[in-house]
């Protein structure tokens, strides 16, 4: 008892020093952390516990040695005899009839349901096509039965140990293992070349690892140093999942990526592409992924019955598309017009991409073979094939030359997919050479999906800029100066060439595509581009590829551990300002958790990888990376009568606190106007004045939701809404205002530190073509750019690392060990309870109460 009693007193006495401080009792704030202590401290901590383990973390995903070993897996040598062979197979004279299932039965013919028959595109050799596959398409109301008993299921993996089991027994033994008969079936199907075919599949399987790595990484963190866990933020719910028509196990990357988020995934495929879907699904299966997490259906032809995919998309929790923006747009204004206003959609869309000759003329061999390339790749089917060229008219150029310069360039376009020495494989309906257009033909200018390209000189019209494009390249005299042009635009991958003045010269080439992943990011610009809509933080990025994983919740680990302490500015304080005493304090080191979180996941210069031929020389060009991290562009939203959320200003503070050269933010205030007068309180007023003069927000004033949707459609840049309250509760209009123009509404506030530098940027690659000569220049002009057009003008100082204090050894050893000061006085010592042990002893008038009675 007196122990306990001298516990007491030692804890209220404790506290008169941070009481007198100002703290306030019953805030967080005010209570000291019990801190037991020996004489000797520890010695100071060099790095906080989550910064050292997202270092940790990072280094074991996408640092210079994990990108190696994940080349090596998904790049490693091909045996193009077997894969010869298996692509004979699959083309070989005959039909066959696929089973298509739902909840394991086979579809048989009934009502709704309609056969096809599907020849494949190419045949042996690459002549007329000799074999066809017969399946049976599902009706609309397979489709809705197969929605609703997964749902009534809800089929999942309790474990995500499990899942990771699973996941990467698929990767080693049906990826991996099967790289031949998933190269072949490409060629086949695609059709493509079987060395592009080649290159498909190592980007996926590396796609694949990344996602799984990260996973794994969570799964440790949160056994080991406890700084980091799974997160799945589908656990339970449906994912959509649609591949492209021209990259088909780009479907297979996002169904891996949701299946590891919790999803249970539904693929509607192309019907040409459901021979090897099917054999996907098999292997699934037999690596023990539970019935119900995936099922296959064709679906997308002109075939179909709209209405099936209707229903997939009137009851899924989330849309995962590939392919045309055109048609991405409208499958999500349909979700919305089917009453599906919760529906979670991300998607990589094609582009308008360009390459500008500055002060290089297209006659130079370098720039021809690239603008060449550009428009050729794949037929000009990528979604980075080029549909412009701006040339400079200073260097002679005019468009008739840029015509000739460019079409004299020599590819081998055939028809065989086993032939390795093919540039192009020419598939049925399409043109066998490059055409260059000189002026806009009269069906409008546009995405040509074909081996076409439009010459303009610089200025001139269709100016198109680089907010709709995915890849954007850059000719110059010199690597500095294209980094120069290059740094300034929006396109989500910008490739850089610096050509030498002598056109003899060994020159290193670009185009608007080439970068490979995982040494390169893929389509990653969210929030700049037209070319990415919705929740998709691209293909290869830090922002995509950490989905599975965030910080874990506070904790009384907090208190043993490491931490750091950066100075405030002044604007973030005052900022800090309006929120609650007990949010000041939490947010403050929440703040400093996601600067750490920067610092660790700051971008680095990666190691050369091989691009496009040389021109003038033998070999490869080198290709030079940086991830470069970039703010979100962030549009913000506070309705009718809610005053000022808490959510708002802690935006504020973090685009304050930001390493990143920030950019204004779009903040939306609507039915602040009565009577044409704008009526506005504090705190609001306030903030609003910080928000305006400090950090130079855009503030905009509507008098009700449609003129938000108004504002939405002008928008020059895809309108990303954070912080969202309730979106199913937004009129319908400003919704697909919102979709219209691939944007996205986020809901609520990120509450851990990852998530939020996750919500905090996007990813921009800087790719620089080079010569072996000029691999030193780029790598430092890149880290140059990154300094100078990346980071903020006055970077914050070095944290203040705030180091534990040590439990004394002797804590739990033995009795009466308590781990207090020592104190010799111990009948000094006091308590409230010892009074009222005295009071109660007394009997009423005085009377004391013989001891051992009531």
């Amino acid at each position: 008892v007196s122990s306990r009693r001298a516990l007491r007193t030692w804890l209220v006495r404790s506290r008169l020093p941070a009481l007198a401080r100002g703290a306030r009792p019953g805030f967080p704030e005010a209570v000291p952390r019990l801190s037991f202590r020996t004489a000797a401290s520890a010695s100071p901590a060099q790095v906080s516990a989550l910064g050292a383990s997202a270092r940790r973390l990072r280094e074991a995903i996408v640092s210079h040695a994990a990108t190696s070993e994940i080349v090596a897996e998904a790049d490693a040598p091909l045996d193009r005899a077997a894969a010869a062979a298996r692509l004979r197979q699959e083309l070989h004279e005959g039909t066959t009839d696929f089973e298509v299932t739902v909840l394991g039965e086979a579809l048989v013919p009934g009502p709704g349901r309609k056969s096809i028959s599907v020849p494949t595109p190419i045949g042996p050799a690459g002549g007329p096509a000799a074999r066809t596959v017969n399946m049976m398409l599902p009706s609309r109301e397979d489709m809705s039965k197969l929605l609703a008993a997964r749902r009534e299921a809800n089929t999942r993996l309790e474990k995500p140990e499990d899942l990771g089991d699973i996941m990467e027994k698929f990767y080693r033994e049906k990826v991996l293992g099967r790289r031949v008969d998933h190269v072949a079936m490409l060629a086949a199907w695609g059709p493509k070349t079987l060395g592009d075919a080649e290159g498909e599949f190592a980007e996926i399987a590396a796609l694949i690892a990344l996602s799984l790595r990260a996973f794994k990484g969570a799964l440790r963190a949160q056994k080991g140093d406890f700084q980091f866990e799974v997160h799945r933020a589908g656990d339970g719910k449906e994912c959509l999942v649609m591949p492209p028509s021209n990259f088909a196990l780009l479907g297979l990357k996002d169904a891996v990526h949701m299946l590891l988020q919790g999803f249970r995934v539904l693929l509607v495929v192309q019907p040409r592409f459901f021979p090897q879907f099917k054999e996907i699904q098999q292997d699934f299966a037999a690596v023990g992924l539970p019935a119900g997490m995936l099922e296959v259906v064709p679906g997308i032809t002109p075939d179909a019955d709209p209405e099936v995919l209707h229903e997939a998309l009137r009851h899924v929790d989330r849309l995962q598309f590939t392919g045309s923006s055109a048609m991405f747009k409208n499958l999500v204004i349909k979700a919305l017009e089917l009453g599906n206003l919760r529906l979670e959609h991300g998607g990589e869309v094609s582009g308008l991409n360009k390459v500008r000759l500055d002060q290089v003329s297209a006659t130079h061999p370098a720039a021809a073979a690239g603008v060449a390339w550009a428009a050729m790749a794949n037929n000009g089917e990528l979604c980075t094939s080029s549909s412009l060229v701006e040339f400079d008219p200073t260097t002679g150029d005019t468009a008739s030359s840029v015509k000739a310069a460019v079409e004299a360039h020599s590819f081998r376009v055939g028809r065989d997919p086993e032939d390795l020495e093919l540039n192009v494989l020419l598939k049925e309906g399409k043109t066998d050479k490059l055409e260059v257009l000189t002026e806009v033909p009269s069906t409008g200018f546009r995405e040509w999906w074909e081996k076409t390209v439009l010459a303009i000189p610089q200025g001139s019209e269709p100016k198109v800029r680089t907010n709709q494009s995915l890849g954007h390249c850059v000719y110059s005299p010199s690597i500095e100066r294209a980094l120069e042009i290059g740094t300034q635009e929006d396109a989500s991958c910008i490739y850089c060439v610096g050509v030498p003045s002598d056109a003899t010269a060994p020159s290193a080439r670009a185009g608007t595509t080439g970068c490979k992943v995982p040494e390169s990011v893929f389509g990653g610009m969210k929030t700049y581009t037209f070319a990415v809509a919705g929740d998709h933080n691209g293909v290869g990025s830090v922002q995509t590829v950490f989905e599975t994983v965030k910080r874990r919740g506070a904790s009384w680990r907090d208190q043993e551990e490491a931490s750091a302490s950066y100075q405030l500015t002044e604007t973030a304080e005052m900022l800090l300002e309006f929120l609650s005493p007990r949010e000041q304090g939490s947010f403050t080191k929440q703040i400093f958790n996601v600067l750490e979180v920067f610092k660790a996941f700051e971008p680095e210069v990666s190691a050369p990888y091989s691009g496009q031929s040389l021109v003038g020389a033998e070999g490869s060009s080198n290709l030079i990376t940086l991830p470069a991290l970039r703010p979100t562009r962030k549009q913000l939203l506070i309705p009718r009568g809610v005053g000022l959320p808490e959510d708002i200003v802690k935006v504020a503070a973090l685009c304050e606190m930001s390493p990143l050269r920030e950019l204004p933010v779009d903040l939306h205030l609507l039915g602040i106007k009565q009577n044409g007068k704008l009526r506005v309180t504090d705190p609001l007023k306030s903030f609003l004045r910080v928000a305006e003069r400090q950090l130079g927000w855009r503030l905009h004033w509507h008098d009700s939701a449609e003129d938000v949707a108004v504002a939405v459609r002008a928008a020059e840049y895809p309108p990303y809404f954070f912080c969202i309250k309730d979106r199913h509760l937004l009129p319908a209009d400003l919704l697909k205002a919102v979709a219209e123009q691939g944007g996205y509404l986020y809901e609520g506030f990120p509450a851990d530190a990852l998530t939020l530098f996750r919500m905090l940027t996007t990813t921009q690659t800087w790719t620089v073509a080079c010569t072996d000569a000029q691999i030193d220049e780029a790598t430092a002009a890149l880290r140059r750019y990154w300094q100078s057009v990346g980071l903020r003008k006055e970077a914050h100082p070095e944290p203040e690392i705030v180091a534990p204090q040590r439990r004394d050894d002797d804590i739990g050893g033995g009795f009466g060990a308590s781990g207090m000061p020592p104190d010799d006085n111990w009948g000094e010592l006091s308590s409230d309870s010892d009074d009222d042990a005295k009071k109660d002893s007394k009997a009423p008038g005085g009377a004391s109460k013989p001891e051992g009675k009531a």
